[in-house]
């Protein structure tokens, strides 16, 4: 009898494990003032690497700023000059912020930038956002202020 009730017990403590964790993914986490980001790199032939830094600040309730920034690092020109040279290809940065709105519904955060469709980002288990961005997929992890 006894062998019935700890069964018993440890398949409550299961059921109970699974539905608080999945409660805790349908969870609405607050937004409002937080900042996100996540960092994109991309290869560039004959160039090198290209960062890309992109920032989800959420300004308020439903309002969302998304912040672009992007640098190419300098390097060597894939030609060579007549008298033997190489030039080298200066660096740039730009940056750019859009606005936009979001919502966060049933575990999916969906952000609606101006005149661009809608994405839809999933919360993870680890409480960071995945999107696909491009093609690549993205993490988004949330700043911490210091």
């Amino acid at each position: 009898m006894s062998g019935i009730k700890w069964q018993h017990g440890l398949a409550l403590a299961v059921c109970f494990l699974f539905i608080s964790s999945m409660t805790a993914m349908c969870k609405t986490p607050v937004l409002k003032n937080t900042r996100w980001t996540a960092v994109q790199k991309l290869f560039v032939a004959d160039a090198g690497t290209m960062t890309i830094t992109y920032t989800l600040e959420f300004i308020s309730d439903k309002d969302v700023r998304i912040r672009e920034e992007s640098h190419m690092p300098s390097y060597p020109a894939s030609y060579m000059n007549a008298d033997g040279t190489v030039d080298t290809i200066p660096g740039h940065s730009s940056e750019t912020v859009e606005a936009g709105t979001y919502h966060f519904r049933r575990g999916k955060l969906t952000v609606t930038m101006e005149d661009s469709l809608p994405k839809e980002f999933a919360l993870q288990r680890d409480g960071t956002f995945t999107v696909e961005w491009y093609g690549d997929p993205l993490v988004f992890s949330r700043i911490t202020e210091e």
